[in-house]
C-alpha cells in the first residue's frame, strides 16, 4: 500500500465506511451509503480496505463480513478517532457484538442479552471463566464521570447478586462496565471501567487482578 493512499483515507472516511458494513453491495451502492461525492475517493477508500484484509471486492460488487466491521473500528479506534464522534456511527448492537467477539476471542463462553424476572434485569454480555461470571454493562454511547459511574457500579453490583441468586451453577460474579472512550482501566467500588481498547488485555490478566475486583460470591 502506498503511503500517499494512506495519508489520503482519514478517520473520517473510515468512520464513514461503518455504515454500509456488513453487507453485500454494489461500489455506487457503498458510496451512496457513505455519503462519499468523488468516485475516486470511494475507490481510493475501498483500495485501502481491502489493501488492510478488510472486505472483498469482485468487479462491481463489494462484500463486507461482520469481522471486516468490527476489524475497521479497531482501525479506527487505533488511530485516536474522537469516540464521541465513532459512536455516533455505531448502533447499541454493534458494540455489543464487538465485546462478544473480544471475549471468545480471549477464549472464554459467553451469553448475551441475559434477562431474569422478579426482579426484572437485563445483562448485556457475561463471559465465564470457569465457575466464575463476568457481568459486562456496554456504555458505547457516552463518556464515564464521576457523578454517573458510581450508579453505573451500583446498579451491575446488584445485577450481579440477582444473577447469583438465579444462577446456582455460577460460584461467584463480578460486575463490570465497558466504555468505547479511551481511558486509564479505573475501579469505583472495586467495579472495573474498562475502554475497548484495553478489554482483552483485561480479559487475559483479570486473574491478577482479583484483590481489586468486586467479586460477589454466592452466601
Amino acid at each position: 500500500m502506498s503511503e500517499k493512499l494512506q495519508i489520503s483515507i482519514n478517520d473520517e472516511l473510515l468512520v464513514k465506511s461503518l455504515v454500509a458494513m456488513p453487507n453485500n453491495l454494489s461500489i455506487d451502492k457503498f458510496q451512496e451509503l457513505c455519503e462519499i461525492t468523488s468516485r475516486t475517493t470511494t475507490k481510493e477508500l475501498l483500495t485501502y480496505l481491502i489493501g488492510l484484509g478488510i472486505g472483498h471486492l469482485s468487479k462491481d460488487f463489494v462484500f463486507f463480513s461482520e469481522k471486516d466491521k468490527l476489524d475497521t473500528i479497531l482501525l479506527v479506534m487505533k488511530q485516536r478517532c474522537d469516540p464521541e464522534h465513532l459512536s455516533k456511527k455505531l448502533r447499541w448492537n454493534d458494540f455489543e457484538l464487538f465485546t462478544c467477539i473480544l471475549i471468545k476471542s480471549a477464549g472464554y463462553t459467553l451469553e448475551r442479552n441475559v434477562v431474569f424476572n422478579k426482579p426484572r434485569i437485563q445483562i448485556d454480555v457475561i463471559g465465564f471463566y470457569h465457575k466464575v461470571a463476568l457481568l459486562i454493562d456496554c456504555k458505547h454511547w457516552m463518556k464515564i464521570y464521576d457523578f454517573n459511574v458510581s450508579r453505573f457500579a451500583l446498579n451491575q453490583m446488584r445485577r450481579a447478586r440477582i444473577f447469583l441468586d438465579k444462577r446456582k451453577d455460577i460460584e461467584a460474579a463480578i460486575p463490570i462496565i465497558v466504555t468505547l472512550h479511551e481511558s486509564q482501566c479505573n475501579f469505583f467500588y472495586r467495579t472495573p471501567i474498562v475502554p475497548i481498547s484495553k478489554f482483552k488485555q483485561f480479559l487475559q490478566n483479570f486473574p491478577f487482578y482479583l484483590d481489586k475486583l468486586q467479586l460477589i460470591q454466592r452466601q
